[in-house]
């Protein structure tokens, strides 16, 4: 089933999420509110991989487990803007891999689901960029 390797795809993509804020939170470079933002946002990657994992379980399939090691460029995180750039990167490529996802997904109610993630890496994406003092909403549209 294809829509069993898309949701596996972007599984793995929720679980490097997870790490990455992870590695954020235990950076010592965040301070507290924004620490506070990068805890909220793993939570939403929990509960995104939770919907994925049981979705692919429900199809058939058997959901990927979270990579040991990530190979995150650590030695380039030395400031929390370095952490906040590093995030919003991946939620951006979020953004991405979910648009491209959702018009392929044969499932309907699968394809919503994605698309609903999709709104809220993009939220993501953009609080970071607001926080980094970027534009946080550069385009009229996702690519």
């Amino acid at each position: 089933n294809n829509d069993v390797a898309i949701l596996n795809s972007a599984l793995g993509a929720e679980q490097q999420a997870i790490a990455a804020y992870q590695l954020g939170a235990d950076s010592g470079l965040l301070q507290k509110p924004v620490k506070d933002l990068a805890v909220q946002f793993q939570g939403h990657h929990n509960a995104h991989a939770d919907a994925l994992a049981k979705a692919v379980a429900k199809l058939g399939g058997k959901p990927v487990a979270p990579l040991k090691d990530y190979s995150f460029p650590k030695d380039k995180l030395k400031s929390q803007n370095d952490v906040l750039s590093f995030a919003a990167s991946l939620e951006k490529g979020a953004v991405s891999a979910y648009l491209g996802a959702v018009p392929i997904l044969t499932d309907k109610d699968l394809a919503k689901a994605a698309a609903s993630i999709l709104g809220d890496e993009a939220m993501h994406w953009a609080v970071l960029r607001y926080a980094l003092g970027q534009n946080p909403v550069p385009d009229a549209f996702m690519s």
